[in-house]
């Protein structure tokens, strides 16, 4: 399945986000035939300081109101310690006050669902043109 290498129980961590200029030339595209992808404010996506989780999604939980959200992991954050994640603002803020900047959170690996506001084009990644 596409989260095989994700954890399957919750990780305990902490989210920050990110927006504006810093969503421009996510590190997972622009590579392996892939297009370059600049994302959106409204983007479900995050990053992490593993290259390995690109393309992966995960199931982030605010611990404290019980809200969560999905997000794939599409960007690499060389600032972030193991495990954060960094998101979108909106994302963000579907679970947490942007005010508070830095909120911890468990997450886990789930199936990226098939709708949503997520980048696609990595799945056209080996057909050859």
């Amino acid at each position: 399945m596409e989260f095989s290498l994700l954890k399957k129980r919750d990780t305990t961590s902490k989210i920050t986000f990110y927006e504006d200029d810093q969503l421009n030339n996510a590190a997972c595209y622009g590579r392996d035939g892939i297009p370059n992808y600049n994302a959106k404010p409204s983007d479900r996506i995050g990053a992490m300081s593993n290259n390995n989780m690109c393309y992966q999604c995960v199931k982030i939980t605010n611990p404290k109101n019980k809200k969560s959200v999905v997000v794939k992991i599409i960007d690499k954050c060389a600032g972030c310690p193991k495990n954060n994640i960094d998101l979108t603002k909106s994302s963000f803020a579907s679970i947490a006050d942007p005010d508070d900047g830095i909120v911890k959170i468990t997450w886990k690996g789930v199936a990226c669902p098939s709708k949503g506001r997520f980048p696609t084009t990595e799945k056209n990644r080996n057909k050859k043109k």
